[in-house]
């Protein structure tokens, strides 16, 4: 496994749009091992793809189960909006108050492309949302910014 490079905003990388995952070889699981090792080094609760330069729709989240992954992940029901603070990998040292839905269903697919669906509560599911967000080129938004 290796580490990997975490880009930074306002890396232009961070805006484009994810692409489908089509194939669920050995490659992509290379890529989700490596995505595994650097999360857990960088200390973070979620990685998209997107963020270590790989456009694909992919993600890691840290649940209390252990660690979920979301390959095309769709939200297929949402409930519950709250307002909450939020941080993210790629804008280190920074919060924002976000609302999110705080009960998600994501249907999605494993490493293998088998079908799926999972229920998300509270920071999990603000998690899947934010990995989600970046997939959509959509960084936090500056204007819910405040300092920690």
């Amino acid at each position: 496994m290796a580490i990997l490079q975490i880009l930074k905003y306002p890396d232009e990388t961070l805006t484009k749009v994810s692409k489908q995952v089509t194939d669920f070889d050995a490659r992509l699981h290379q890529l989700l091992d490596d995505m595994r090792e650097t999360m857990a080094k960088a200390g973070g609760m979620g990685l998209a793809g997107v963020q270590v330069g790989r456009i694909l729709r992919i993600c890691l989240v840290h649940t209390k189960e252990g660690i979920v992954e979301l390959i095309n992940p769709e939200i297929i029901f949402r409930n519950k909006v709250k307002r909450g603070d939020e941080g993210c990998l790629s804008i280190p040292n920074e919060n924002y108050k976000i609302k999110r839905h705080h009960i998600i269903t994501v249907a999605a697919k494993d490493r293998h492309g088998k079908e799926f669906t999972k229920d998300f509560h509270g920071i999990e599911a603000v998690c899947v949302q934010h990995e989600m967000d970046h997939m959509d080129g959509v960084m936090i938004n500056s204007e819910t910014k405040h300092h920690s």
